[in-house]
């Protein structure tokens, strides 16, 4: 690998000692949280009781590698995704919201831009399989995340345990953070515009504002600063001096 290329691959990332804020878990933290959901998950139930299944590893996992709103991840139903499609999808077409004192799907997400289909890496693809694998009852509505009961699971519930999950590892990553810390991934690998795409943001601007962290390390242009370098060595000709007038100061 060159200079050029391992320079613009530093450049992708955060400065050397550059911490993320409380709101923008590390990239070893979500490896120890992922480790830390799966291991409560698994924990043996309390003597004389009964663990229910909370299917939170399988949430986290749908929220880090598809930026989904909590909302939407738990309204998501077996016909909004595509796990053997060559390229595997799901569509955003509703969320969890509260009506008349109880929890219920809206078949419509927060606004137009958030109706959208994502590619499905392949950790989200083994997550969603394994939740469907469990045979749950999915209600009226076939979801793939319901609770015990085939109802939406609710939002606030799935954050308390998330919570819990992570009283070991003494971290506070909350569903929001996924969004972040997918937007900044995505947005200094790519572009700022299929951040916006990927959260459904209306526009740029609310993904720059409230969830991409700042790259404050300038991208690799030595290429380009070397050939400005390499004109200005050139021998001038009489027809390039009228193109550059002289002026005094």
């Amino acid at each position: 690998m060159g200079c050029a290329q391992r320079a613009c691959e530093r450049s992708a990332g955060p400065l050397p000692g550059d911490r993320p804020s409380a709101a923008e878990p590390r990239l070893e933290d979500i490896a120890l949280l992922r480790k830390a959901v799966r291991e409560w998950e698994d924990r043996p139930a309390l003597p004389r009781g009964r663990r229910n299944v909370t299917l939170l590893p399988q949430i986290v996992d749908t929220m880090l590698g598809t930026g989904l709103r909590i909302g939407e991840c738990l309204a998501l139903r077996e016909a909004d995704v595509d796990l053997d499609a060559e390229v595997p999808t799901l569509t955003v077409t509703g969320t969890v919201v509260r009506a008349e004192g109880r929890l219920v799907r809206q078949g419509k997400p927060k606004s137009d831009p958030s109706r959208r289909t994502i590619t499905l890496p392949a950790f989200v693809v083994a997550a969603i399989t394994e939740a469907l694998d469990l045979g749950l009852d999915g209600g009226p509505d076939e979801l793939v995340f319901p609770s015990t009961k085939g109802t939406p699971r609710s939002p606030s519930r799935v954050r308390e345990q998330l919570r819990d999950a992570q009283l070991a590892i003494g971290t506070t990553v909350t569903p929001h953070d996924f969004r972040r810390t997918v937007a900044t991934q995505v947005a200094n690998s790519t572009t700022i515009g299929n951040a916006t795409a990927l959260l459904g943001h209306a526009d740029e601007g609310t993904t720059v504002r409230h969830y991409v962290k700042r790259n404050h390390v300038a991208p690799d242009l030595r290429v380009v600063i070397d050939q400005l370098i390499a004109v200005a060595g050139e021998p001038v000709t009489e027809s390039q001096r009228g193109e550059f007038p002289v002026t005094s100061t």
